[in-house]
């Protein structure tokens, strides 16, 4: 009866343990995660600019460090930096109360030549018909003639120095040779200075021109109607592009180089006279694979992009090149053209993902 009772009892609790045992593999092994949905684009071979960095700098369309073409302390400066200026307008005024008094002086001097001028026409008319007459001698008459002429000159001459005195009081004032913006004040209110010195720089910023110094290495790529891109440093990540219309016909001694210039439309005032920039030349092509720029992922500082292989997510950093279309970036390592690259990989996208 106990062993009858036995079997039943055994196989049933080894049934029990075996299927505890299954139960238990089961719930070790995590289930797999489902593929990724992402897009693919091919990486398209093409032709690339192959480029070098220049040292560029950027200035008004026109720029004028402007000075008084006289000598005197300066009194009055009604402009500062940043003010937009017409033609014409003052820019700053010297004391020139002195050289006034002698331009009126002067005046007063031609004046009175003229007087004596007139007088002496009417002594030459009379000596005339004095002559014939027989009243005076030859000789009395050249005299009096000679007299009309010296007046004249001294007209002339006395005209002059009112002229000259008044040009002075006028070079006293420094006006705005063109339609622009006060970039700096070189002197204040009660400096003296001479005819030469710089009392305030002014310039365009509606257009700019950008100096590029190109080593003599590179000057044949520097050619009037070559593109450049340049960036500055207050603006990370942004560009602008220009064309060189101006070159040097001459290497400079001292660096080596030549200096080239493009012209640039500057209407919203984005950049400004004096900035820095730093100047992509080409000087060539490259066959290179290119990407969108939406399959780029930054970590670390460095260029990541994935590629789908065999259904896998594959990591890769990148060595890139220029931008070279809207969207577009050269890669010159990490990438062949024909592989398939993901465009805007989602953040729970990783290295070896499966991917649909």
């Amino acid at each position: 009866m106990l062993r009858s009772l036995f079997g039943p009892v055994a196989a049933a609790a080894l049934l029990s343990f075996a299927a505890g045992c299954r139960g238990e593999a089961k719930a070790g092994v995590e289930p797999a995660a489902p593929p990724v949905d992402i897009q693919l684009e091919a990486a398209k071979a093409g032709p690339v600019p192959r480029t070098v960095k220049l040292t560029g700098s950027l200035r008004g369309e026109q720029e004028s460090d402007l000075a008084a073409n006289a000598s005197g302390r300066v009194i009055e400066m009604p402009v500062d930096a940043g003010q937009a200026v017409k033609k014409g307008d003052v820019l700053a005024r010297l004391d020139t109360r002195a050289v006034s008094l002698v331009a009126s002086e002067a005046k007063a001097q031609a004046e009175l030549a003229k007087t004596r001028r007139e007088q002496a026409k009417r002594e030459c008319e009379r000596a005339k018909g004095l002559l014939e007459a027989g009243a005076i001698s030859k000789s009395e008459y050249d005299r009096t003639q000679d007299q009309c002429k010296t007046s004249d000159i001294d007209v002339r001459a006395a005209e002059a120095r009112a002229g000259q005195a008044s040009q002075t009081v006028v070079d006293g004032v420094v006006r705005a040779p063109f339609d622009g913006v006060v970039v700096e004040r070189l002197i204040e209110p009660g400096e003296y200075v001479r005819a030469d010195t710089p009392i305030v720089r002014v310039a365009t910023v509606d257009r700019l021109r950008l100096k590029i110094e190109v080593p003599e290495a590179h000057v044949a790529s520097a050619r009037v109607g070559a593109a450049v891109t340049f960036s500055v440093s207050a603006f990370p990540g942004r560009k602008w592009t220009a064309a060189i219309d101006r070159r040097g016909v001459a290497v400079r001694t001292q660096s080596r180089d030549v200096v080239a210039e493009a012209s640039l439309a500057n209407t919203d005032g984005t950049l400004l006279p004096g900035m820095f920039a730093t100047v992509d030349l080409a000087v060539g092509e490259d066959e290179l694979p290119t990407i969108p720029a939406a399959a780029i992922v930054m970590r670390e500082g460095r260029s990541h992009a994935f590629v789908e292989v065999d259904g896998r997510a594959t990591e890769r950093v990148l060595s890139l090149g220029p931008e070279v279309a809207e969207g577009r970036v050269a890669v010159r390592r990490g990438i062949k053209a024909g592989e398939s690259v993901v465009v805007g990989p989602p953040a729970d996208l990783k290295n070896g993902s499966q991917v649909h």
